[in-house]
């Protein structure tokens, strides 16, 4: 239909095609507006990954004879040659 159509249709097609065209933006802002509130939520969860991996890294630095400790379950199980 064309806009100059529109004048010569009845209210209640004006009032129906309006209503069409309110649902259709109220679906588009609504899609922007999440869009808008995920991309923070993305940004902070790999943010907090990163900072507890940083945690985790530093944790296991500071672990005295950490070889010794992943070493024994192996040696005992038989899994690697003794490092003697």
């Amino acid at each position: 239909m064309y806009p100059s159509d529109l004048m010569d249709a009845g209210e209640d097609v004006r009032t129906t095609l309006l209503f069409a065209l309110c649902a259709s933006r109220q679906a588009e802002i609504t899609d922007a507006l999440v869009e808008l509130l995920v991309a923070p939520v993305h940004k902070i969860n790999a943010s907090a990954e990163r900072r507890v991996e940083r945690q985790l890294r530093a944790r296991l630095k500071k672990v005295r004879g950490r070889e010794g400790v992943l070493f024994r379950p192996a040696d005992a199980a038989g899994c690697v040659p003794s490092r003697r």
